[in-house]
Parts: C-alpha cells; sequence; structure tokens
C-alpha cells in the first residue's frame, strides 16, 4: 500500500475490516465475469440481502431474481469507464450506485468495484440541481438485454427538468396510497413509463402491473379482455374459461392505456367495478372480489368527450383521483440534450455501433418540433445511429432523417422507402394512417376519418 493512503503505524488488514464493517457506503466487488468475490455489511443491510446470497454468484443471476435493477456491471464492462445510474432494489429502496472498472497491468478488466449510496428518492425529484437524474425502473427478467451494457430505455426515465421533476415528485406521493390516478399528455410523452413508476414506488411493487391498451383490441374482444368469462359464455369462448385482465391485476395495479377507446357500454361495467371492487366475467353471476390499484391515462380531452356524450362523466370522476398531466417535451426542451445523449449511449450498446454528434447537430435536434415527444426523439435517433455507419451524425444527416410528416419528401429520400411496390406501399400506409391518428388525436377518430374499422387500424400499425 503506498504511503499517501496509509500511515505506518495502521495495520492494512485493520482498515480493511472497519471499511468492511463501518463504512456507511455499500461496497461490492465483483470480478470481470461479473461474480461477486467481497462485499461489507452496509451493502447488506442497504439491499436486505444476507452476504450468503451474494458471494459466489454472479450479478447475472442476481439482477434477473429481483435482487437490484438494473444491472449497471454490464454498462461498465462494456463502456470501461466509471458509470452512476439509481438503482432499486428488491424492497423498493433507491440506490445511487457508482461502478468503477479496474485493470491488470496488461490493461484486462480484473475487477468492478461498486459504490452504493441510500438515496431518498424524494430528495432527488426535490433538487433542483441543473444535472440529469436517471430514475431506473424495474426491469422484467424477460427484457434483460443478451449482451453487456444493452439495458433498454423503455425501462428508465431520464429527467432534468423542474416540470418533470415536481410530477415525479407528485406521483411518488400518490402511489402510496390507493387512489385511482389519471395521466394525461400528448402521444409519446411517457404515460405509460410513468404508470410503471407508480407502480414499482407504490406499496403493491411486489404485486402484478397488468397493462392494456383499450384502443388496440377490437371492440368485440374486449369486454372478455378485460373481465375474462366463464366456460361457454360466448361462441368460442375457452373451455376452461379465462381470466380477465383486471382479475389478473389483483393486489397489483391495472394500467388502462387510451382510456379514452373505452367502448361507451363497457365504461358502466368498468365504473361499476370501481365503484363495488367487485367484477363478474361474461356468463357468469357470481361476483369476484378484486384488489388492485387502477391507473388511467389518455391523450385525448375526457372534458370534451363528455360534452360530446362519448365518455361518461361519472366514470370520469371515478378514474380522476389524481390527475397528472405531463407536459409535452417542446414545454421541456432542456431535456432534449440530455435525452441525446441518454438514447445515444443505450441504442449504441445495443446495436453494438457507436457514433459521434458533432454539436450543429445537437443544435438542430434541440430545435425540432417533436409532435410525437420523447418516442419521436428516441426513434429518431435509433435512425441517425443506424445511417451514420459509426461516423459522424451531422446537422443534415439529423434534418434529412427527422420525421416530416405532412411535409413533401425532400429529393434524394427516396432510398428511405426503397423496396418492393407492396413494401412501399405499406411504408405510405403506416405514414398516413400516423399523420392522421396524430391530427385527429386517437386511433377511434383516425379509423372513422379513413373509413376502416378501429381493429384493422391497429393491425396495420
Amino acid at each position: 500500500m503506498p504511503a499517501p493512503y496509509l500511515l505506518p503505524d495502521l495495520d492494512l488488514d485493520e482498515f480493511l475490516t472497519l471499511i468492511l464493517e463501518h463504512a456507511t457506503d455499500g461496497i461490492l466487488l465483483t470480478d470481470a465475469t461479473g461474480r461477486v468475490v467481497a462485499m461489507n455489511r452496509s451493502y447488506s443491510i442497504l439491499f436486505d440481502i444476507p452476504c450468503a446470497a451474494v458471494l459466489g454468484r454472479s450479478v447475472l443471476e442476481l439482477v434477473a431474481e429481483g435482487a437490484w435493477s438494473p444491472n449497471l456491471f454490464q454498462r461498465v464492462a462494456l463502456q470501461q469507464k466509471r458509470l452512476s445510474v439509481v438503482q432499486t432494489t428488491h424492497t423498493g429502496n433507491t440506490v445511487l450506485s457508482t461502478g468503477t472498472p479496474i485493470y491488470d497491468d496488461s490493461g484486462e478488466l480484473r475487477y468492478v468495484l461498486f459504490n452504493d449510496r441510500d438515496m431518498s428518492l424524494q430528495s432527488l425529484l426535490e433538487d433542483d440541481a441543473g444535472s440529469p437524474v436517471e430514475l431506473s425502473l424495474h426491469a422484467e427478467p424477460e427484457h434483460d438485454p443478451p449482451a453487456p451494457g444493452q439495458a433498454s430505455a423503455l425501462n428508465n426515465i431520464v429527467v432534468q427538468s423542474s416540470a418533470m421533476k415536481r410530477l415525479l415528485q407528485l406521483a411518488l406521493r400518490a402511489a402510496q396510497f390507493p387512489v385511482p390516478i389519471l395521466l394525461s399528455g400528448e402521444s409519446g410523452v411517457g404515460k405509460s413509463m410513468v404508470a410503471r413508476f407508480i407502480h414499482d414506488q407504490s406499496p403493491r411493487r411486489q404485486g402484478p402491473f397488468v397493462a392494456i391498451n383499450c384502443g388496440a383490441i377490437p371492440e368485440q374482444l374486449l369486454e372478455s379482455e378485460l373481465f375474462g368469462h366463464t366456460a361457454g359464455a360466448f361462441t368460442g369462448a375457452s373451455s376452461g374459461g379465462k381470466k380477465g385482465r383486471i382479475e389478473s391485476a389483483h393486489q397489483g395495479t391495472l394500467f388502462l392505456d387510451e382510456i379514452s377507446e373505452l367502448p361507451y357500454p363497457l365504461q358502466v361495467k368498468l365504473l361499476q367495478f370501481l365503484e363495488t371492487k367487485q367484477l363478474y366475467p361474461l356468463g357468469s353471476t357470481s361476483p369476484r372480489a378484486i384488489d388492485c390499484v387502477v391507473v388511467a391515462a389518455t391523450n385525448r380531452s375526457l372534458g370534451e368527450m363528455i360534452s360530446e356524450k362519448s365518455f361518461r362523466e361519472d366514470l370520469y370522476y371515478r378514474l380522476n383521483g389524481i390527475p397528472l398531466q405531463l407536459p409535452p417535451l417542446r414545454e421541456r426542451r432542456e431535456e432534449i440534450p440530455t435525452l441525446v445523449h441518454y438514447f445515444l449511449e443505450q441504442y449504441a450498446a445495443r446495436f453494438g455501433i457507436e457514433a459521434s454528434l458533432c454539436p450543429s447537430a445537437g443544435k438542430a435536434l434541440e430545435e425540432l418540433p417533436y409532435p410525437g415527444n420523447v418516442r419521436e426523439l428516441s426513434h429518431l435517433i435509433q435512425r441517425l445511429l443506424i445511417v451514420a455507419e459509426g461516423g459522424l451524425i451531422s446537422a443534415q444527416l439529423v434534418r434529412s432523417w427527422a420525421d416530416t410528416s405532412g411535409q413533401p419528401a425532400p429529393e434524394g429520400e427516396l432510398a428511405a422507402t426503397a423496396g418492393t411496390l407492396s413494401q412501399q406501399v405499406a411504408q405510405f400506409e403506416r405514414k398516413l394512417i400516423r399523420q392522421t391518428i396524430q391530427q385527429c388525436g386517437s386511433q377511434q377518430e383516425a379509423a372513422k376519418l379513413l373509413g376502416v374499422h378501429q381493429s384493422t387500424l391497429s393491425r396495420k400499425l
């Protein structure tokens, strides 16, 4: 041990023992493969997991079992630099984890050292400092990446603006109580991610999170999907009956996306469930008691729909326990540079390619209107990363590949829709459908305008 780090009269073994037993930060050491070789007492307390259940095991296995999320080891091993991320433990605690790669004399990765500090999510959201915060939600095991560093951007919320910090602070408070929450905002602002955030920060985090898009299922099947059915309830019904999505959310969270698309007759049945906490599957005369919290989301004005008699006023008040309005990306442009960097890092790791962004390209990205909000920005970064072929992403490239729905395609953009006649027709059809949905505000209205059934529209998308 070099002299600057340790006085001669202090024994090295004693020093290490003090760290292992009394350091307030959790410390974990893995080898280059991710196998845990050492940890201290605070790490065991912080993650509420005994040393015997961690030592000698791979962090990949521990993450798959839900000990914490996401797996920072993969990112550090791939990018070979010090990285920090906010993790969620299996008990719902929030931890700021910093992973540091350690190399041997030949430059090969030998260890990864993790320093983990207990972080109050409340204090993070109240911090108005300019530094971005990445709130990492529970990742489902089936979504875990096959290679190091390929964590999905869909499992994270990156927030920098005061508006989003205030919204998540309110969402965090609301998550502690069994009241309905109504998320509203334009398409692509991240309503489904906030819904998952609410579940993961609630007392029901160990229960199921069941999501259903009310606009993506044909009307004739939606009642069975939501409420289930008994054997022989209708022609083609499952012989053993079927459990509905609502029942599947028992002791967890039910997320009803695009609640505005719920057919009027089913609104009555949903209202009855919200009032009684009981449901009747199709073909059954016996109620089933279900305990779940409902989070609904809409990109339409339910107030206008009530005036048009297409949405029940009593159902609206039942769902609107805690209203949360997500601001569009154009109202929080200060987050665009952070999101660009985040998506570049995520997709570069996922695709196994790298590309750099010139300053003018960053400025061009900040100036785009983003009618599709964060989702549009995410898809644009994917396109740029692929077409740049590991080179420099220029402002011209940004402008060429930005979504120009409703505008004439510039010369030279034909290659973007190259292919057989059927392939080009499909691409044009997809673009027309998305443009119409954006103009109408919902799949239901877009389907009427285009003269097709809503289920056909959803299938084509």
